[in-house]
């Protein structure tokens, strides 16, 4: 599946939004997408976020893929964001805010580098390399 760049066009991004169910969203400038619901990718054998978001007033579900990295993933999150369960080794393209939980146990991350800079809810990070660290900075 082919990752959708800038140069796509509008056809291109519906198609794709069709195709995953992602419904009541807005299509801006840059190509990326703003989104008024809840948006639900998970376990769908995702190598690659299908489409760039930017707005997500709901949750947001990768959890169960295949993903190496969160290239395309929102840059702000209304609701909870779950990433769980796939081949991450970072929080590099994480949403910078997160309005609700984060979840991002059963990957490979090594590093709160690139962490969000806001998340209001839970945070669960078990079965990570960084999840020692976390517990020693939670349980100071």
């Amino acid at each position: 599946m082919k990752y959708l760049r800038l140069f796509e066009s509008f056809e291109d991004i519906k198609e794709i939004c069709k195709k995953y169910d992602i419904r009541n969203y807005s299509i801006n400038p840059d190509r990326s997408i703003d989104v008024d619901e809840d948006v639900n990718l998970h376990n769908l054998g995702l190598e690659k976020l299908p489409i760039k978001f930017n707005k997500v007033n709901g949750y947001f579900y990768c959890r169960n893929n295949k993903l190496t990295s969160l290239e395309g993933s929102p840059v702000e999150v209304n609701g909870g964001f779950f990433c769980s369960d796939n081949n991450l080794t970072s929080f590099e393209y994480a949403p910078k805010i997160i309005r609700g939980s984060f979840s991002c146990s059963d990957n490979n991350i090594k590093t709160f580098e690139y962490f969000p800079s806001f998340v209001k809810g839970e945070f669960w990070c078990t079965y990570n390399p960084i999840y020692k660290v976390w517990r020693l900075f939670r349980d100071t």
